[in-house]
């Protein structure tokens, strides 16, 4: 188009807007000139190199809405009358379309869904939302033009719900074995007070409750601060008041923020109970001292119930009660079945209860 200045009509602009004004007029002109009706996108575009491609887009799709203009396969038409005096086809009139409810009947033409699968959607995803889109219009009472557009856009917005979802789901999947927290999500444990060892102590537990219950995620390391925190500030519940360590007692129980403590852990009372006597008997064996028993012995039932969930109740005995009071874990061996082994194990503690009068 060669005409640098051309002229809108102020009804025109006044009924469909300044700017949707100005692409018609090129769409006359254009007309006029070419003795066709459809020009590409990108020939449009270029006369309408004062604006940025997205206010363009948002006036084109003003037009169509409108029913003044026709957009498809990247090819633009405007919705003409034929004057028949006239050789050429001209545009003479705006029949601009009233809004209007949806009819009950109402289903989209073959042409909307050449559109909709411009957007790379299928038309069965597109039509199995037809009665949701109609039931909503009228449960909202709308009133509007050009319900195919209004249609095209719901299409689109619930097909990029879909590939949004279709994304997150591809990403959530069950907790691994081998399970690691990354370095940043240690990094704000560490800053927020929580002693690095406790919480490499937790991982296990933490990677068995969560492969126990089959549960899939994206947020394993957000689970895992958050589960720290509480297990944490619940661990810290249970430290004594004790400004020296002291040895275990004869008569010592753990306290009751303990047993709320352990209740968190899927754990029950009353196995705790039935390892306070061995409990306190390696300890005042080995003579050591303390600031809090409570935490101490919250790690060692936590243990001993993950080994019998593992090993069931016949093993070695020493070598259980031992490792895990020490913390060295990997001298445990596998379910000791030797016969002199056990009666050994079972001698050793008989006379150690005697000593210590359990």
């Amino acid at each position: 188009m060669n005409k640098d200045r051309f002229t809108i009509s102020k009804e025109v602009a006044k009924t469909i807007g300044l700017d949707q004004a100005v692409v018609l007029e090129i769409l006359n002109n254009l007309l006029s000139e070419s003795q066709t009706n459809k020009f590409s996108l990108e020939h449009v575009e270029a006369e309408t190199s004062f604006w940025d491609k997205q206010h363009f887009n948002l006036v084109l799709e003003s037009l169509v809405a409108k029913g003044l203009v026709k957009y498809s396969h990247d090819q633009i038409s405007l919705v003409k009358n034929l004057t028949p005096s006239k050789t050429a086809p001209e545009y003479s009139e705006l029949n601009i379309r009233e809004d209007k409810e949806l009819n009950t009947n109402w289903s989209p033409e073959p042409e909307l869904l050449e559109q909709v699968s411009e957007y790379g959607i299928p038309d069965d995803f597109a039509l199995s939302f037809v009665e949701e889109f109609k039931y909503q219009s009228a449960e909202k009472s709308e009133r509007n033009h050009s319900w195919g557009i209004k249609f095209l856009r719901y299409v689109i917005k619930k097909w990029r719900e879909k590939e949004i979802s279709n994304h997150k789901e591809s990403k959530r999947k069950p907790i691994s074995s081998d399970w690691y927290p990354d370095d940043e999500a240690s990094q704000i444990l560490v800053k927020s007070g929580v002693n690095q060892e406790f919480i490499e102590k937790e991982i296990p537990e933490f990677i068995l409750y969560w492969s126990e219950r089959n549960e899939v995620s994206d947020i394993w390391n957000s689970k895992f601060i958050s589960h720290i925190r509480r297990q944490w500030a619940r661990s810290e519940n249970l430290i004594e008041n004790n400004e020296l360590p002291c040895g275990i007692t004869q008569d010592w129980k753990p306290n009751e923020d303990f047993y709320d403590v352990l209740s968190l852990s899927g754990i029950s009372g009353e196995f705790a109970k039935t390892c306070i006597s061995e409990f306190i008997l390696y300890w005042k064996e080995t003579g050591q001292a303390h600031n809090s028993w409570n935490s101490k012995f919250l790690q060692h039932v936590k243990y001993q119930w993950q080994r019998q969930q593992s090993f069931g109740s016949n093993e070695d005995l020493e070598k259980r009660i031992d490792a895990s009071w020490t913390g060295d874990y990997k001298k445990i061996s596998d379910k000791t079945t030797d016969p002199d082994a056990l009666k050994k194990g079972a001698e050793r503690l008989k006379k150690l209860k005697e000593k210590h009068g359990i």
